[in-house]
């Protein structure tokens, strides 16, 4: 902010104001080698209305002369011609009167590709003239004159009317290039300067004593009511377009002009004291934030005080930039202060809140989780929350369903709840806070499998769990968790044992249901369908061998059912990367028989590799049962299509997508909304009824759900139906 406002001036009016009450500060010293010859009221009233004859301008530059001045600068335009005789009268008198500078109008307006010139005096007043500069006055953009451009003009090179004379002068040992080049301040005192005036018609009159002249740089203009110009300047006082360019002349002779500072210098003005004041409020802080702040205000006041007011320098370094960057650092640094530490307190106390614990939670109104009144609503729960810790340690610890013992660092038991003490006592175990260790407890039970001990303590900093055993008939999980203090530090162990006896006994009767079904069932069957291919046509009625084998390869059918979707749900999957096409090719040769034999025709879109991580059986398995289901609803000499596509969906996930088509009957809604449970068939009164056990479609469902994709399905009545397989692309 501070670079921005030092390099577009935006605070030109405070800087401004400051230069203005600063430059008020200055000492006055009175311009006695500057003399003001005005042509003011008295001198219209006593020699006539103006423009005055040049004959009478001729004749006041002899007065003048007749003084021997050092340098006559003649503030009077003369531009247009005159009477020949009379403008030949007046450049005799100019070159007569020795260094005498004139001034001209600068460039006026011109149509677009003429060159603009300035308008110069007439041609005996300019041959005569020793010089010609401008002598224009700009005020500043709130109508106040500071400045002065005095080393070049509108036109590039002219000269200011005051430089020009301020040279003549100092006389020939200055030389011009001492002069100063571009806008510079003007030194105008508390007061403005106290000059030596005179009248033009006292001077014409002979009133005015030539010692009075002797010597001086003398200034005719017109001062007059109506005739000279008048501007605001930052004594407070208006002054007349003569005192203002006496001032500069005083000014260019003494030396003392002030000159605009740098923007590198304006920069660190406005960046240091920023610096120092960020640096007093942060990491080297040794006073109190207000003084740090009164201080560096102070250091740039004082600094553009004495660059502007001490004798010699003459700088002007505009204060209003790194005032305004103080003014918004400090209330900036206070708020950003007291909104880290709410912001550090509030985001504690959110951590607390959140962290799972079974002590209870002060409910908070629904106004007063927001702002400072809800860090203090947050706070006021957290001390609630500290009070009950005693209470939730010594007393709730028994309201947990599992064994649970709290143990330190050597492993003694310091925390036990009922269920602990009713499980070891089962084991024949007493729990002695404070005498009994963690691993004398895990003595009581071993790992499964290998049948070792468990081992205690930790040496990782992550939680760990094992299943163990007591015996055959009792299974447990044991959770152990390392904890730690505020700091970080290790402080003991949480053990957690949870009964598992039940489940494993169900995964026990599900393995004996698989191989019930893997062996026992397909056994027999498969048997009596040997028998049928071994025996005597004359042995077996044709009618009751058919029927014979349709119950044992219904039966079969049933029992691969149930086999492949306990695999699909149970099955620990291996994954890898496999092409979804080529396992839809594989699909489409495994049925190739079922096909030719109704005479439909699968057609396949859309051969880009597509790799996925999967099972690569299961998967195969599921486009088998899809296409299988397609085939088998569908009339004969109908077609499947089969489409490969990808898609990239809304969490920029790409996604392989394998459509099957079919021309079948379709399925109603009832049939639509249960299709993926177990036993369900279809259609009914929509097609020809097939025989089957109603798990196919469970199967694909499961398969795809653990593949972590996804199914669906767009059927309607007699317009056939259309299977979608989802699933995410490798990388």
């Amino acid at each position: 902010m501070v670079v921005v406002l030092t390099m577009d001036h935006t605070m030109l009016r405070l800087d401004n104001a400051v230069y203005d009450r600063l430059l008020q500060l200055g000492a006055a010293s009175p311009g006695q080698s500057v003399l003001l010859v005005e042509i003011d009221d008295e001198s219209i009233a006593r020699i006539g209305r103006w423009p005055w004859n040049r004959a009478i301008h001729a004749a006041l530059i002899d007065r003048i002369k007749a003084g021997q001045p050092r340098a006559i600068a003649y503030d009077v335009l003369f531009t247009e011609p005159g009477d020949p005789v009379t403008d030949a009268a007046l450049g005799a008198s100019i070159a007569a009167a020795g260094p005498i500078f004139l001034p001209m109008l600068p460039p006026m307006p011109t149509p677009a590709g003429a060159a603009a010139a300035p308008v110069l005096p007439i041609e005996p007043v300019r041959e005569a003239a020793t010089g010609i500069g401008y002598a224009t006055i700009d005020p500043d953009p709130d109508g106040v004159v500071r400045s002065a451009q005095v080393g070049a003009g509108p036109g590039g090179q002219a000269q200011h009317l005051m430089a020009l004379t301020a040279r003549a002068a100092l006389g020939q040992q200055d030389h011009p290039s001492s002069m100063p080049v571009g806008a510079r301040l003007i030194p105008f005192g508390a007061a403005g300067r106290h000059w030596s005036e005179v009248s033009a018609a006292a001077v014409l009159a002979g009133q005015v004593p030539p010692e009075l002249l002797r010597d001086r740089v003398v200034l005719v203009g017109a001062t007059a009511t109506g005739l000279g110009s008048r501007y605001p300047t930052p004594t407070g006082r208006v002054m007349s377009g003569l005192e203002i360019e006496a001032n500069l002349l005083q000014a260019l002779m003494g030396h003392s002009l002030i000159r605009p500072a740098s923007l590198p210098a304006r920069l660190a003005l406005g960046l240091l004291p920023l610096v120092v004041l960020m640096i007093g409020l942060g990491p080297w802080r040794r006073a109190p934030a207000l003084v740090v702040f009164l201080v560096c205000a102070a250091t740039v006041i004082a600094v553009t005080a004495l660059c502007l007011l001490a004798s010699g320098l003459w700088l002007w370094l505009p204060p209003g930039a790194a005032l305004a960057g103080l003014a918004v650092a400090y209330p900036l640094w206070g708020w950003r202060q007291l909104a880290v530490i709410e912001q550090f307190m509030r985001a504690q106390l959110l951590r607390l809140e959140q962290e799972p614990s079974l002590l209870p939670r002060v409910s908070l109104r629904g106004s007063a989780k927001r702002g400072v009144a809800g860090t203090i609503a947050l706070l006021h729960a957290a001390i609630a929350r500290n009070r009950e810790m005693r209470h939730f340690a010594a007393d709730r610890l028994d309201q947990l369903p599992d064994a649970t013992v709290v143990a330190d660092l050597a492993g003694r038991i310091v925390l036990a709840n009922a269920a602990a003490h009713r499980l070891f006592a089962g084991f024949g175990l007493a729990i002695e806070p404070g005498a009994t260790r963690a691993q004398d407890l895990l003595a009581a039970v071993r790992l499964v499998g290998s049948g070792n001990p468990v081992p205690f303590p930790l040496y990782a900093d992550e939680p760990a769990t094992h299943e163990v055993q007591r015996d055959q008939a009792h299974f447990y999980l044991v959770g152990i968790a390392p904890q730690t203090q505020a700091d970080g530090q290790r402080a003991g162990w949480i053990m957690r044992l949870v009964d598992i006896s039940e489940a494993k006994a169900a995964q026990r009767q599900r393995d004996d249901v698989v191989q019930l079904l893997t062996h026992d069932m397909r056994s027999p069957q498969a048997s009596i369908l040997a028998v049928l291919e071994t025996a005597s046509p004359d042995r077996i009625a044709p009618v009751e061998a058919s029927a014979i084998r349709h119950y044992a390869e219904r039966t079969l059918r049933l029992a691969d059912g149930f086999v492949q979707l306990a695999r699909a749900e149970y099955l620990e999957y291996t994954l890898e990367e496999v092409d979804l096409g080529d396992m839809l090719i594989d699909a489409i040769d495994d049925l190739w028989p079922q096909s030719h034999a109704k005479r439909i025709e699968i057609v396949t879109h859309g051969d880009e590799q597509m790799l996925v991580l999967g099972e690569r059986s299961l998967l195969t398995r599921a486009l088998v049962n899809v296409i299988g289901n397609a085939i088998k609803y569908s009339p004969d000499g109908t077609r499947i299509t089969c489409t490969l596509t990808r898609e990239v969906r809304a969490d920029g996930i790409t996604w392989g997508l394998c459509a099957i088509a079919d021309q079948g009957c379709g399925m109603d809604a009832d049939l639509r909304s249960r299709m993926f449970e177990r036993f369900a068939r279809g259609p009914v009164g929509l097609g020809p009824k097939t025989s089957g056990a109603g798990l196919g479609l469970s199967f694909v469902h499961t398969v795809m759900v653990r593949h972590h994709g996804v199914i669906g399905c767009e059927t309607e009545p007699g317009q056939g139906t259309t299977f979608t397989l989802a699933l995410p692309i490798k990388g």
